[in-house]
């Protein structure tokens, strides 16, 4: 009499939900350290984007002997109408690998203006609806400028990195960064609470401010002062007209739209400052830096170096920082 072999085609019930759930703790204990290494793979690559557009920054110093304006306010300089400007995005392009779009962009014409009859045809809002990967975060989900339907800025995208004009305060008209109240010389402040002029100014033909702002200007030195910001959180669903063209300049044509700067910020807020988003009516020059990143954003300074900065630092240290000559001593983390 022969004794056959038992054979087990198949786990039991208890074995299989064994091995599932082994599976799901191994899936829990490897997601975070996954999410880790991505979100650390997403700020160096923000950081980089940050490096190579410090770098065109001081490329254009060097060509030109002048820093770029973070937003031209006005190109017209009879008084008779307003002619909004560029950005300081537009004006590096060639040091950013991008020359072929600044070809394209007719700098003696406001941002949003397009006229296929001229002799070169001008369509600078073509210029502005060309996504340009340098300019975003890959953590950042806003891509497109919040006025991207009108006709102004038709298809028009925006950008993660902004130009700092300078010191600004909660509450007051910041349009102008670097007007120089009584007995403040040369827009230079030595404490936060007053308008200090940044690295990358707005700058006003019809005022005389024509932007002439260069690395020997300064004079807190490069290494200790902000040139660029980063700004790739998400608003609020109720917030529009938060994220702009990264073409637009400084613009106050319409008491309609929103009045200010598309691609350069005072530093008002702290960093990831829930007030520091657009509040509908004057406060777009001075929208808080931020990120989707953990506890703070990055920032290239002057010099060209590129750190992260902690939420959590000193808020009038930070402010300091947005200064290029305040006498300031800091200790930025």
């Amino acid at each position: 009499m022969r004794t056959g072999k038992v054979v087990r085609n198949a786990f039991t019930l208890i074995e299989l939900l064994v091995v599932i759930a082994i599976i799901a703790t191994l899936i829990g204990l490897l997601l975070p350290a996954v999410q880790k290494v991505r979100e650390a793979a997403a700020r160096m690559s923000c950081q980089n984007n940050l490096k190579q557009l410090a770098l065109g920054v001081h490329l254009y110093q060097d060509a030109t002997r002048k820093l770029p304006p973070g937003a031209q306010m006005n190109l017209d300089t009879t008084g008779s109408t307003f002619a909004p400007g560029t950005s300081w995005l537009v004006f590096i392009l060639p040091y950013v690998e991008q020359g072929n779009l600044r070809e394209r962009y007719s700098i003696n014409y406001p941002y949003n203006y397009t006229n296929p009859a001229l002799t070169p045809p001008v369509d600078n809002i073509a210029v502005g609806a060309q996504r340009v990967p340098l300019f975003y975060c890959p953590s950042g989900s806003k891509l497109l400028s919040a006025n991207a339907g009108l006709a102004s800025e038709m298809n028009a995208n925006t950008t993660h990195y902004y130009a700092i004009m300078g010191v600004g305060l909660a509450g007051a008209p910041t349009f102008y960064s670097v007007t120089e109240p009584p007995g403040m010389p040369n827009g230079r402040y030595s404490t936060p609470n007053q308008y200090g002029s940044g690295m990358l100014i707005c700058t006003q033909p019809t005022f005389g401010i024509q932007g002439v702002m260069t690395i020997e200007d300064v004079k807190d030195g490069t290494s200790s002062t902000f040139m660029i910001g980063e700004r790739s959180m998400n608003p609020p669903p109720s917030v529009g007209n938060d994220y702009l063209s990264w073409i637009r300049g400084n613009d106050l044509s319409s008491s309609t739209s929103p009045q200010g700067a598309g691609a350069a910020k005072n530093l008002t807020y702290p960093i990831n400052s829930p007030q520091g988003f657009y509040n509908g009516s004057n406060n777009l020059n001075d929208l808080a830096m931020g990120s989707n990143h953990t506890q703070g954003a990055n920032f290239a300074f002057g010099d060209g170096s590129v750190r992260f900065i902690n939420q959590e630092v000193d808020f009038y240290t930070y402010l300091a920082a947005a200064s290029v000559s305040g006498k300031e001593v800091l200790a930025l983390p």
